[in-house]
């Protein structure tokens, strides 16, 4: 009776993960799409002056920056996570 209780468990929440993740997965890709959109033209631009093609930009940004949903890219608009020196006497954003 109990392993068929364990089972039955185990079943039930092996279901619920399965379901869950394409629903996770559909919002992350939202996010994606988001961010892409928001940002692309300007990375065509820059792609244009820099040379570096766009879809590297765009795909670092979205690693980097958690399609813009990192800490360091909401409150200090740091896509790629870029760190600055001790000779660096501009403004300067502490991060953990």
């Amino acid at each position: 009776m109990r392993n068929r209780y364990n089972h039955k468990t185990f079943s039930l929440f092996f279901l619920f993960i399965l379901i869950s993740i394409p629903l996770w997965a559909q919002q992350r890709n939202r996010q994606y799409v988001e961010y892409i959109n928001t940002y692309s033209e300007l990375a065509v631009k820059q792609m244009k002056e820099y040379k570096i093609p766009a879809s590297i930009t765009l795909a670092q940004g979205l690693l980097e920056s958690g399609a813009g949903q990192s800490t360091l890219t909401r409150k200090s608009n740091n896509h790629f996570g870029i760190k600055c020196g001790r000779e660096w006497n501009g403004r300067t954003v502490l991060h953990d």
